[in-house]
C-alpha cells in the first residue's frame, strides 16, 4: 500500500481497481491527499481484496470493473465508479451496490477529491446512496 503524505485522513484506505495507467494517477492524487491507497498487482487479487472489509472506499471504472461490481452485489463499502458513458447495464450495477456514485469523465480532479473526502468522512459512509455526477 502507498502511504499518503498527510495524517489528516485518519488512515482511510482506498482500493483502486482500474487500468494500470489511471490507477497510478488516481493513487498519486489520493496519496498526496493523505489516503492509503492500494492498487492490486493482478486481476486475481481484485475480488478477495474487495471482500476483505479492510477498505473504506473502492474506486473503479466502467466498463473495466463492471463484472467485479456485479459479483460484489450488496457490498457495504462505498464505491465510486468513473465512466464516460451511462447505459442500462451501469445503472443496474449501481442498483446492486449499497453506497455508490458514478462520476462522469473527463474528471474534474478537485470534484473527484471532494467526493472521495465525502465518501470517507460523511454520511455516505453510513447510508444507502446512489448518485450520478
Amino acid at each position: 500500500m502507498e502511504r499518503g503524505t498527510m495524517d489528516a485522513m485518519d488512515d482511510k484506505k482506498i482500493l483502486i481497481i482500474d487500468e494500470e495507467r489511471f490507477s497510478r494517477i488516481c493513487s498519486a492524487i489520493l496519496s498526496s491527499e493523505g489516503y492509503y491507497t492500494h492498487v492490486p498487482a493482478t486481476t486475481g487479487e481484485f475480488f478477495p481484496l474487495l471482500n476483505s472489509g479492510e477498505f473504506d472506499l473502492v474506486i473503479t471504472s466502467y466498463p473495466f470493473g463492471n463484472g467485479l461490481m456485479k459479483r460484489a452485489g450488496g457490498l457495504e463499502t462505498p464505491v465510486i465508479i468513473l465512466t464516460d458513458q451511462i447505459d442500462w447495464e451501469l445503472l443496474q450495477t449501481l442498483e446492486t451496490l449499497k453506497n455508490s456514485c458514478c462520476l462522469l469523465k473527463p474528471l474534474d480532479y478537485q470534484k473527484f477529491k471532494n467526493l472521495v473526502k465525502q465518501f470517507c468522512h460523511t454520511e455516505y459512509a453510513a447510508g444507502s446512496v446512489h448518485r450520478l455526477i
